[in-house]
């Protein structure tokens, strides 16, 4: 029995100095080959070496572990920083010399993401190995278990810090970004994420990406504010199908919210995108270069969109200082956008500064639009002019400010046609109807019909059409400011490509110092242009006024206009505010699109309280006809006028004007800017000059040119806006016909 417990506590105690010595272990390089075969066979593309390795016994699983430390390992010939690697093998092959390894523990040093990321570990999890990873780096624990199972198991929990992602070609990188990563369960978990996108800050609680079931899920934050110096170009923003390019001067800040949850397919597309997110704006602040500069300022809005179109997202903002309202929604992908607008506006200041908008001031606005893309949509519009003026100068029309009065309009845009429908105008008892107008993609009017207009008592017609056939009809039309204010003769030129009759039968025609009655007109027009045209119509002392156009024998246009009042017509020409009287004969003969020759004929006509000629009297001393001038008015038998429009410049051919007291020539030309250059000479007596121009001989010697005279003074006009009068006195006391033949020699 003492033999027996002798033998006993030495068989114990030898057991406890055996398990002893496995807990704690002990290092050994005896089975060094073995081990490294078991890492290269558990491990695809694996090499490993190491020194020594500590064996010990792991009492919870009684397995025999063996840990190395800072082994060199190489994964896919990519060095890999370990700080140890521990091997769980089956206690029982161990004691065979099989080493089967159970479970692998590798503890990762800092490694640099893009080593890491040329591994097999990370090209096996698409959602990492598609991910262009600048910079940063990764540590932790990787577990390998299982590995004698039918499946094993791996799970990596660690740290990245300092990671720089390119998310796309023109976005800021997303930089220093650190977090938790965890796989575990096929599913890779990424926690507790911050860093940095541009100017802006990123956080995120969790996401996660399911290998097994191709599903991406989480929370991403982005907030922070925006700057000018961020390249937005070649960046549309989906959710409103809008260019940015021109946007620049950026400021202000934005938070986006997002809530993912994106399935894809075995190719890892998107599947299924049920992603939500919330993007708000404040104090957000945009500048839009484009012919006119926009400024948007101060926009506060919140907006809720997914990936499957759904839209909401209102808002305030300001545009070039002026409060807006606006609210955005979409249902889907297939769904159109609906936005209201509401407001205030100055369209001139905003849209039209360089031209004379008809709408001067600040309005009250609401707009409904639904919104294909940009290329595809409708507006409804209602404009409150309460506090606006309106100048519509084709009808010598202002409405004033103050006057209540509203502008309401439907419109709608294709690719390749505009369409105003119910265009209605209205103050007080004023109203413009148009039922609807249709334009080409270059704004062409391609057809209009059922248009009324009542503008007081002097605006009153209606046009109506029929088929072909556009009719004009009413008791009243108002041109004289039109006729004032018009620029340089052209032909009648329609921004239009309609075809068709039109036939126009007006009680009155107001126009300056005169109104027509009873005007008739029956007009052919081709593709925008006037090909024929006659029109007759009184004066109210039964005076008459004819209108043409036709082709002549040379197959060229030409216009007819013949009056037995002038004044209407000339009254745009400022030199000519003091005509009284005369009748008016013009011819017009159009070569070609760019090139015209016009012949301007005035008969018996006075001159009076003409400032450019009152100057060239003072200056030449010619007071007593300076005397006539100031009172009755200095009268002209004849003035004829023939020059050539070339590309909108005017070049004087003749021009002549021959009365009792006084005759005139004049040359030069007015550019396409309205630079004038003018030269010529006022000659007095002009019936003893034209006695003397009947001389045989000698005559046209003394006398000149029709206008001219033995005697005469000489003066240019030169300026643009202001016009400037030279008059050489010396040479107002010269013979005429001394001058002229010095001229020779000067030329």
């Amino acid at each position: 029995m003492k033999i027996f417990l002798k033998i006993f506590s030495i068989s114990v105690l030898l057991i406890f100095l055996l398990l002893s010595i496995l807990v704690y272990g002990f290092s050994t390089d005896q089975f060094n080959k073995q081990i490294i075969s078991q890492i290269e066979k558990r491990v695809p593309n694996s090499n490993a070496d190491f020194d020594k390795v500590n064996i010990s016994l792991d009492i919870f699983s009684l397995n025999l572990k063996i840990k190395i430390e800072k082994p060199l390992i190489q994964i896919d010939e990519q060095k890999i920083n370990l700080n140890h690697l521990t091997i769980f093998t089956d206690l029982k092959s161990s004691f065979e010399e099989k080493y089967l390894l159970q479970k692998i523990i590798i503890n990762f040093a800092e490694n640099k993401i893009l080593d890491l990321k040329k591994t097999s570990f990370i090209t096996k999890v698409p959602i990492l190995d598609q991910t262009k990873f600048l910079e940063g780096s990764a540590n932790g624990n990787l577990i390998i278990d299982g590995l004698q199972a039918e499946e094993d198991t791996i799970e990596f929990k660690g740290q990245m810090k300092n990671v720089s992602i390119d998310i796309y070609e023109d976005l800021p990188f997303a930089k220093n970004i650190t977090g938790q990563i965890e796989y575990k369960n096929n599913e890779v978990i990424l926690s507790d994420i911050k860093g940095e996108f541009g100017s802006l800050k990123i956080n995120s609680k969790d996401i996660k990406y399911s290998v097994t079931e191709n599903n991406l899920a989480g929370n991403l934050n982005i907030r922070g504010p925006l700057n000018s110096s961020m390249n937005l170009k070649k960046i549309s923003l989906n959710i409103f199908d809008f260019d940015i390019e021109k946007i620049n001067e950026i400021g202000g800040e934005i938070s986006l919210s997002s809530n993912l949850d994106v399935q894809f397919d075995k190719n890892y597309k998107v599947k299924n995108d049920k992603s939500n997110f919330v993007l708000e704006t404040q104090n957000l602040k945009f500048k839009i270069t484009e012919d006119t500069n926009y400024d948007v300022d101060q926009i506060n809005s919140k907006i809720n969109f997914d990936r499957k179109g759904k839209v909401k997202a209102e808002g305030k903002f300001l545009l070039n200082t002026k409060s807006n309202n606006f609210l955005i929604t979409k249902k889907d992908n297939k769904s159109d956008y609906q936005v209201n607008l509401k407001g205030e506006i100055n369209l001139k200041e905003t849209f039209f500064k360089k031209t004379d908008f008809l709408i001067k001031d600040d309005l009250n606005y609401k707009i409904t639009t639904q919104l294909k893309d940009f290329e595809n949509y409708k507006i409804e519009t209602v404009f409150d002019l309460k506090n606006s003026e309106v100048d519509l100068p084709v009808f010598n029309y202002v409405k004033n400010k103050g006057v209540d009065s509203q502008l309401k309009l439907s419109f709608e845009k294709s690719k390749k046609n505009y369409k105003v429908q119910k265009l209605n105008f209205t103050s007080l008892k004023n109203q413009i109807f148009v039922g609807t107008i249709a334009l080409d993609k270059d704004l062409k009017l391609k057809d209009f019909n059922n248009i009324k207009i009542k503008l007081g008592d002097k605006n009153q017609l209606e046009i109506k059409k029929d088929k072909k056939n556009y009719n004009i009809k009413g008791n009243s039309l108002d041109l004289t400011k039109i006729l004032k204010e018009r620029g340089r003769n052209k032909d009648l030129e329609l921004n239009t490509l309609i075809d068709g009759v039109l036939k126009v039968d007006l009680k009155k025609i107001h126009l300056p110092d005169a109104i027509l009655i009873n005007y008739k007109n029956t007009s052919t027009i081709k593709k925008g242009e006037f090909v024929k045209l006659n029109s007759f119509a009184n004066f109210e002392d039964l005076t008459t006024f004819v209108h043409e156009i036709k082709t002549n024998q040379s197959g060229n246009k030409e216009l007819i206009l013949r009056s037995e009042k002038a004044k209407p017509f000339v009254s745009n020409y400022k030199f000519l505010n003091g005509l009284q009287g005369g009748t008016l004969d013009i011819k017009r003969e159009t070569l070609s699109k760019d090139f015209s020759v016009t012949e301007i004929k005035l008969n018996n006509f006075y001159l009076k309280e003409m400032p450019i000629l009152t100057q060239i009297l003072s200056v030449a001393s010619l007071t007593g006809i300076l005397d006539t001038l100031e009172g009755k008015g200095v009268f002209f038998k004849e003035a004829y006028l023939k020059y050539e429009l070339l590309n909108n410049e005017l070049k004087i051919i003749e021009c002549y004007g021959t009365g009792p007291s006084l005759g005139f020539i004049i040359e030069g030309r007015v550019g396409a800017d309205d630079f004038t250059s003018l030269s010529g000479s006022i000659a007095p007596a002009n019936t003893i000059n034209n006695i003397i121009r009947g001389i045989p001989l000698v005559g046209k010697i003394l006398t000149g040119k029709k206008g001219d005279g033995i005697f005469g003074a000489s003066f240019k006009i030169k300026g643009k806006d202001e016009l400037k009068t030279e008059v050489n006195p010396i040479r107002t006391i010269t013979p005429r016909f001394i001058q002229r033949f010095l001229g020779v020699f000067k030329n």
